[in-house]
């Protein structure tokens, strides 16, 4: 297995993972902001749609096979940019989430990280390759 297929494989679960969340966001919207402890569903609903188009981007770099470095090296600082915002959000807002939405919060993050780290070692044996 060459180490391209490697970094598109982690790229193609991103792509997966943030296209599935993104329609559960959106149909779970109202519960979701509730979990969150928001007055109105509105912040989810642009987090949906932002995970929209990431699924998108990812899914056409899937398709074309084509790796460009600053374009996978911003993917993966979205996804770390990702984690530390969830950092930061339950830390702000800890009083007001539910122990369900703490535990959403986790869980994604932690799968956003992972995502990052196969996205990293992927493209460091890609261009070791090149």
């Amino acid at each position: 297995m060459n180490k391209e297929h490697t970094l598109i494989r982690a790229l193609r679960m991103n792509a997966v993972f943030s296209g599935v969340s993104a329609l559960l966001i959106f149909a779970a919207a109202g519960w979701l902001a509730a979990q969150l402890g928001l007055a109105d569903a509105t912040p989810v609903y642009v987090v949906a749609a932002i995970l929209t188009a990431f699924a998108i981007q990812l899914s056409i770099i899937v398709r074309s096979g084509k790796i460009r470095f600053l374009e996978v090296a911003g993917i993966i600082g979205g996804d770390i940019a990702w984690v530390l915002a969830s950092i930061v959000l339950v830390g702000l807002y800890y009083e007001s989430i539910t122990t369900t939405g703490l535990m959403l919060i986790d869980v994604v993050a932690i799968a956003v990280l992972t995502f990052a780290i196969l996205q990293i070692r992927g493209l460091r044996a890609y261009r070791r390759e090149a």
